[in-house]
C-alpha cells in the first residue's frame, strides 16, 4: 500500500476507526512490537558518545484552530517538560517514535541529515512512544535519535491528542502553531523529506 502524506484539520478527542487505519498504515503497532522493546538497537551509532538532547523552556502559547493539542509531556531523559501547543515561532518537524519500532530505525539517519542541513531554519523535535522511559533512553542512543523528545510510556495521551495508533508518523508544523501535514509512516530518503518540508513548512533544506 502505497503512503502518502496528507492535510490534517483540528485533532480530535476520540476517532477509534481512523486509529486503526493509522496503525495499519504506519507498519509499526504497539502490540505486534512490544516483545522487541528491549532489544531493538541496530543502529551503528555509538551509545557511549551519544548525549541525550536535552528539552528546551518554551514560551507558553494557546493552541490554535488545526494546530497540536494542548498536551504536555515529560523529556525524556533530562530537561523540562513541554507542551506541544508551545511548539512556535519555529517551523516544526514533530516525528513520533518508539523503542521498539525497527521502522522508526530505520527512519532515524534521514531525519538526522535533514536536521543537520536545516540548521536553525526547522525545529526537529521528537515524541517517544508507548514504551518505559529507560528504554526509550537507550533507543534514543542506538537509533542516533538527533533531536530533544517528550514521552508518552502508556501512549494513550498522545493516541488522543495527535490521532497517533503506531510509530512512525512524523507531524509539520508551521511557525505559527498550524499542523500543515502529516506523513504516516517511515520518510524513506532524503529527497522525500526535503519535498515534505518544502511542501508544508516552505523551507528549502
Amino acid at each position: 500500500m502505497t503512503q502518502r502524506a496528507g492535510r490534517v484539520g483540528p485533532v480530535a478527542a476520540t476517532v477509534p476507526a481512523l486509529l486503526a487505519l493509522l496503525g495499519l498504515l504506519a507498519g509499526c503497532t504497539a502490540d505486534a512490537a512490544q516483545p522487541k522493546r528491549e532489544g531493538a538497537a541496530h543502529s551503528t551509532a555509538s551509545p557511549a558518545a551519544y548525549v541525550l538532547p536535552e528539552c528546551p523552556r518554551l514560551p507558553a502559547a494557546k493552541p490554535v484552530d488545526g494546530g497540536l493539542p494542548d498536551l504536555r509531556l515529560p523529556c525524556l531523559g533530562g530537561g523540562p517538560s513541554v507542551d506541544l501547543a508551545d511548539l512556535r515561532g519555529t517551523p516544526t518537524v514533530l516525528n513520533v517514535w518508539a523503542a521498539w519500532c525497527e521502522i522508526c530505525n530505520e527512519e532515524m539517519p534521514v531525519l538526522a541529515a535533514g536536521m543537520r542541513r536545516a540548521g536553525d531554519r526547522v525545529r526537529f523535535f521528537g515524541v517517544h512512544y508507548n514504551a518505559a522511559e529507560k528504554y526509550g533512553e537507550q533507543s534514543a542512543a542506538d537509533f542516533g535519535v538527533p533531536f530533544a523528545s517528550v514521552h508518552d510510556e502508556d501512549g494513550d495521551r498522545v493516541a488522543r491528542g495527535l490521532r497517533v495508533a503506531g510509530p512512525p508518523q512524523t507531524f509539520f508544523v508551521t511557525a505559527d502553531g498550524k499542523v500543515a501535514g502529516r506523513k504516516v509512516g517511515a520518510i524513506q530518503s532524503q529527497a522525500e523529506l526535503d519535498q515534505l518540508v518544502q511542501r508544508y513548512l516552505g523551507v528549502r533544506l
